[in-house]
């Protein structure tokens, strides 16, 4: 008899047994049987007795991973199987002739089949039968006198299937259902099978079929008679037996794992360990450009500090921030997030979290709550706080900066971490007075920074300056800007000292105190690579007086007259690095990308573009019908232009106008039919500054233009006109979109309106039939030649694009925002909108990374003598390339929109000579902005980032998860998938990626780790209390810190536990304290600017006030007034907060020399006692509002 192996694996740890297998009831082929039951139980099992009607060896060839542990471990295999004989079998069998003839070679024939087996695989197999650890038997149907039945269509055949595995530690687990012993069951055709375990409550049903194969192994089955597998067929199967025992690994198998204690807890703490940065990257699909991974290193790697992401459209800041945010969930710095984003791109943050992240966030929007999967939505309870009860959440930035939204946001502080998408939003409403006056988002920005609601702020715009560049400094302001700089005048004129190219004009010393009197962050590694540039320019000493500029140890005109010229052109250099965009900014542009391809760090193609406008002339009638219906807008505004909304309503009209003829019509029809005005996606924020929307993205334009009856019987003769007049713009798409596909080309053709976008699917779905698709802010639709136009999801259009069974897309700008279409090479504008970001965003669709083509066509429809021709067509004279309207030039965005709606205000007949004077206008602050304006060209100088391999990758997780633990992740009508390609929110193919982050990973883990390692494990896990992990084998002395799962696979017995205790404990704490110095530094620098902030508020309203009361003095009738006496009179009055604001000045540390300034005493005109009375208790309010709000931000910081 063969010794039986002892059931410890080569590196001296117990053999991991079938009760550590997440196995499910039952499984079928959906379920990939092979990979998730029977590779796994398999590879833990000591024996195998299995009957089926039909048996090849291919089946234990296609599971040879486990099999090949299988027979290392000691195991050993039963197998009855059925045949058909004939009648010289039946000869053999009753004696009359001998058994090892032609059924003993049909038999060997069944298990080993030259066209199944490879020759490593099969020597498994044979070394079982060699070494008596593969026993066969046949079941036979035979008559009532027991005498073999010869096979025929009608005669039975022993088709039981049944399979019972045990380990060596007593457990086992029994299948029973439809599969046979062949690789084409265990991997094509659609099997189901039950599971019953030993050690659960299925454990009678695996004690009963267990029993039954013993029973049938022994012959006791009725009908059926067991044969012994001849002794040729053994000697055929022992003959292809290696000499050797076949080698420990199958060829494909991944190296064998430690135990799966140690397994699960070190999958469990991957992401906290020292070291780890490359983990969440490497656990899903997403492939980070070099850009990136800078941006990542800013906003994880120097997490808690805050920033402004501003890399141009179409570099992936979703991204970026996405995968940042995934590192920082994974190592459990962030647990309680909050990502705003404009409405229309909330479902797309979710679903690219999901899909491209394997991150769980729900979704605000209105009153409900929707999870990741379709099924889960859950309103929103009367009187609860949603960002309050989800420690994750997206929800609309045009919702969240609502007054009694704020109230939530703020109540439910603080944050960890707070995203806003499109942050330009967030900025002044009337941006050309002196006087701050934060619209609602931005004023929801200085409500989280003044209360600390939130420990690193991200905000996301590739146009931060819309309007001006102060509105930079008021984002800033948010990701850590303060002192000196944070001055509107300051933040001005630094920029534009950096711009002069003058030495001799330029205020060194100015720029010397500001940079003294600006508090700085801890350096990173872009001043590092900045300053060593600067070295190997112009050599280490003048390198090192350009470092001391702003530090105070020495006067800044006096280094600047000891640098060279090529110095001080450095010293400008550094000096942009400290700027506040320096600082708080990370950018990057197509020209970072041009520089790493050549770098030969990108390999994705970077299009040309080929921009025309193309004007569209109308003919004779089409040109009159026009200016008739834009002359009755300019009536209506005359009459009506005073009204609330009047203005906002009839800009549409116009804007509807200049698109098509369908939109202008189906809005004039919905007038007359009194239905309210429906708005398109990207008119839905402006709408909100000018009036109230209604519910479904409407306003009531009834009220706001009301009609007189010859008006409404003028608008119906229009309406009528409309439908007969030429619409040359139709027919110019029509030549160009014919000529495009004849050039091999993709088109997206955009216009802002749904009404527009409808018309011309109409009229082009009898042309393109199924290769026509739209998008817009409902979703996409796609004609099918049997159902008509149905829903497609984002990622099946996408598809369709690349393959080019859609070769014509019509989107509303909807599609302009998350959207890739680098299949598309042609893109057509059929309207202009008012903002060039809006077309640049268009644009950055196609012209992406990993474009099809070299060139991108883009073509802009113009109807000659319009505004929007006119404006657009200055702007071209003066720029080459609207993406420099990202840069330096960025406040031209904002004024070109200024400069149509000021045209459209002046009267009909001064229309033109408004036009002329505004474009030139606009045309001279071009020229300002280039000279003067707020360098914001540079790219980040930001290292690469080096970071040690990832400890786990995807790969890693489904080795051990699937054929390991066969862990169950799915559930019904939720499945999972290791392949990132499949993941997906889309409710018709929802799959769930199997990564960190997926609900029940974790929990999985859990159960598989137990409560924690055993002493004798040579796996030393160190967690401090930040949650830092550290990862050191004791098997190895000295110990060794482990790098990857595949240490853990080498893991022998432990040499040096106490050592390697020591060591963890170390690397722990090190990388713990390092982190918590970097932090402490930021976390100063922002209280210091919280306290600053609140110095100055105090400061204002105590001037304020004391203005006021000495004003109040002189009305009574006194010459001499001093505010200090203002100061103790308030302070005698216990009823009023004034009763504290001279220990509140104490505590935020104010001099009091600061509260009296000399002019206080006269600044104000002199005011009766009520208004004296009045304005001290409403400013008793305000301070009482400041001091509580000082104590709150104090608990929480």
């Amino acid at each position: 008899m063969t010794e039986q192996l002892d059931p410890i694996v080569g590196d001296g740890t117990e053999r991991p047994g079938l009760r550590g297998l997440d196995l499910k009831p039952g499984y079928d082929s959906s379920d990939r049987v092979l990979e998730t039951f029977y590779v796994p139980v398999l590879s833990r099992a000591t024996s195998y007795d299995r009957s089926v009607g039909y048996f090849r060896s291919s089946a234990l060839s296609v599971a040879a991973r486990g099999l090949s542990r299988f027979i290392n471990g000691g195991g050993r295999v039963r197998l009855l199987c059925g045949a058909e004989i004939t009648p010289a079998d039946r000869d053999a069998l009753l004696g009359r002739t001998s058994l090892d003839g032609a059924f003993a070679e049909r038999l060997a024939q069944r298990l080993v089949t030259d066209n199944e087996v490879d020759r490593r695989r099969l020597e498994v197999l044979a070394w079982l039968a060699k070494e008596g650890r593969l026993e066969v038997r046949i079941a036979i149907a035979v008559d009532e006198q027991g005498a073999p039945l010869v096979g025929g269509e009608h005669d039975p055949y022993f088709h039981e299937k049944i399979g019972v595995l045990r380990d060596d530690h007593g457990d086992g687990v029994a299948f029973q259902g439809s599969v046979n012993e062949s690789a084409t069951a265990w991997t094509r055709n659609f099997e189901s099978f039950s599971v019953y375990c030993s050690w659960d409550a299925t454990a009678t049903h695996f004690s009963f079929w267990a029993n039954k194969f013993e029973e049938h192994w022994a012959g006791r089955l009725r009908g059926f008679r067991v044969y012994p597998l001849p002794d040729a067929a053994r000697e055929r199967l022992i003959s292809l037996a290696p000499d050797v025992a076949p080698g420990e690994r199958d060829p494909e198998e991944p190296p064998a794992v430690g135990d799966d204690a140690a397994v699960a807890h070190y999958l469990r703490v991957a992401p906290r360990l020292v070291g780890a940065e490359a983990l969440p990257e490497a656990t899903v699909g997403v492939k980070l450009f070099p850009h990136q991974r800078q941006v990542v290193e800013r906003l994880a790697g120097l997490y808690p500090r805050s920033w402004l992401v501003a890399d141009e459209v179409g570099l992936g800041k979703t991204i970026s921030a996405g995968m940042a945010l995934r590192r920082l969930l994974l190592s459990g710095r962030v647990r309680r997030a909050l990502i705003l984003a404009p409405a229309n791109v909330c479902r797309q943050w979710q679903d690219e979290l999901f899909e491209k992240f394997g991150l769980w966030v729900p979704r605000l929007d209105g009153n409900k709550v929707y999870g990741a999967h379709p099924h889960d939505v859950r309103p929103v309870a009367r009187g609860a706080n949603p960002y309050a009860e989800h420690p994750l959440l997206i929800a609309s930035s045009h919702l969240a900066r609502r007054p009694e939204q704020q109230k939530l946001v703020l109540a439910a502080a603080p944050y960890d971490l707070l995203i806003v998408d499109e942050a330009h939003h967030a900025r002044r409403s009337h941006v050309e007075e002196d006087r701050y006056r934060p619209g609602r988002l931005l004023e929801l920005l200085d409500k989280v920074s003044a209360q600390g609601a939130a420990t690193a702020v991200w905000l996301l715009t590739a146009t931060p300056m819309q309007v001006t560049p102060v509105e930079l400094r008021d984002l800033l302001r948010h990701t850590g800007l303060h002192g000196t700089l944070a001055n509107e005048d300051a933040f001005l004129r630094y920029f534009r000292e950096l711009g002069k190219d003058d030495d001799a004009r330029t205020a060194w010393a100015w720029l010397d105190q500001v940079l003294q009197e600006t508090p700085r962050l801890p350096r990173t590694g872009a001043e590092e690579a900045v300053l060593d540039r600067i070295r190997r320019r112009v050599g280490v000493i003048e390198a090192a007086l350009i470092e001391k500029f702003g530090t105070g140890e020495m006067p800044g005109q006096e280094i600047v007259e000891q640098l060279s010229p090529a110095g001080r052109a450095e010293l400008r250099t550094w000096l942009r690095t400290l700027s506040p965009v320096g600082q708080f900014v990370t950018r990057h542009s197509r020209e970072t990308l041009k520089l790493y391809r050549a770098q030969g760090l990108l390999s994705e193609n970077l299009a040309d573009r080929d921009v025309l406008p193309v004007p569209v002339p109308f003919d004779e009638p089409e040109q009159r019908l026009y200016e008739e219906l834009d002359e009755l807008i300019d009536r209506l505004m005359e009459a009506h232009g005073s009204r609330r909304g009047a203005g906002f309503v009839l800009t549409v009209y116009r804007r509807r106008l200049t698109s098509s003829w369908a939109a202008i019509r189906k809005t004039l029809t919905r007038r007359l039919d009194r239905e309210a005005l429906v708005l398109d996606d990207d008119l839905l924020e402006e709408a909100e500054d000018a009036l109230e929307t209604g519910l479904g993205g409407t306003v009531n334009d009834i009220q706001a233009v009301p009609l007189t009856e010859d008006e409404i019987a003028e608008i119906r003769g229009y309406i009528d006109r409309i439908s007969t007049v030429t619409d040359s713009k139709f027919n110019r798409l029509r030549q160009d979109l014919d000529a495009a596909r004849g050039a091999g080309h993709s088109t997206i053709v955009f216009t802002q309106f749904t009404d527009t976008l409808e018309d011309l699917r109409d009229r082009l779905v009898g042309v393109y039939r199924s290769q026509l698709a739209t998008f817009t802010g409902a979703g996409g639709q796609v004609f099918r030649e049997a159902e008509g136009w149905v829903e497609i999801s984002k990622r099946d259009l996408v598809e369709a694009i690349r393959s080019r069974r859609v070769t014509v897309l019509l989107a509303t700008d909807a599609a302009s925002e998350g959207l890739n279409l680098q299949a598309c090479s042609y893109l057509i504008n059929y309207d202009m909108p008012w903002n060039p970001m809006r077309v640049e965003q268009r644009i950055g669709r196609i012209d992406r990374l990993g474009q099809a083509r070299d060139v991108v066509h883009v073509r802009s429809y113009f109807i000659p003598g319009t505004v929007e021709e006119s404006v657009y067509r200055a702007l071209a004279s003066r720029i080459d390339d609207f993406r420099e309207l990202l840069g330096d030039l960025q406040p031209i965005l904002g004024a070109t929109e200024r400069a149509f709606q000021s045209i459209f205000k002046a009267p009909r007949s001064e229309r033109r000579a408004a036009q002329d004077k505004i474009i030139k206008q606009l045309l001279d602050e071009v020229d300002t902005l280039r000279a003067e304006g707020i360098d914001f060209t540079p790219e980040d100088p930001m290292p690469l980032p080096e970071h040690p391999p990832a400890p786990v990758t995807l790969e890693d997780l489904r080795e051990v998860l699937v054929d390991r633990f066969a862990a169950v992740l799915d559930e019904p009508d939720r499945p999972v998938t290791f392949d990132p390609a499949r993941a997906s929110r889309d409710p018709d193919g929802w799959t769930a990626l199997a990564t960190y982050g997926h609900p029940r990973l974790e929990a999985r883990l859990d159960h598989m780790a137990g409560a924690s390692l055993p002493d004798s494990s040579a796996l030393v896990l160190a967690t401090t209390d930040r949650g830092v992990v550290a990862a050191v084998r004791a098997d190895r002395t000295p110990p060794e810190p482990i790098r990857s799962l595949a240490d853990v696979a080498e893991l022998g017995p432990p040499a040096a536990r106490g050592e390697a205790e020591s060591l963890a404990n170390t690397i722990a704490l090190e990388a713990t304290a390092a982190r918590r110095a970097y932090e402490t530094q930021i976390l100063s620098a922002r209280n210091q600017r919280w306290l600053d902030t609140l110095r100055q508020r105090f400061l204002a309203l105590v001037h304020e006030t004391l203005a006021a009361g000495c004003a109040a003095l002189r009305y009574e009738g006194q010459e001499d007034v001093d505010p200090v006496t203002v100061w103790h009179s308030l302070g005698q009055d216990a009823t009023s907060a004034w009763a504290y604001a001279r220990a509140f000045q104490e505590r935020l540390r104010v001099p009091l020399a600061r509260l009296f300034p000399a002019h206080l005493a006269t600044l104000r005109e002199p005011i009766p006692p009520d208004e004296w009375a009045a304005i001290r208790s409403r400013s008793a309010g305000e301070l009482d509002a400041l001091m509580s709000e000082y104590r709150l931000a104090s608990a929480v910081r």
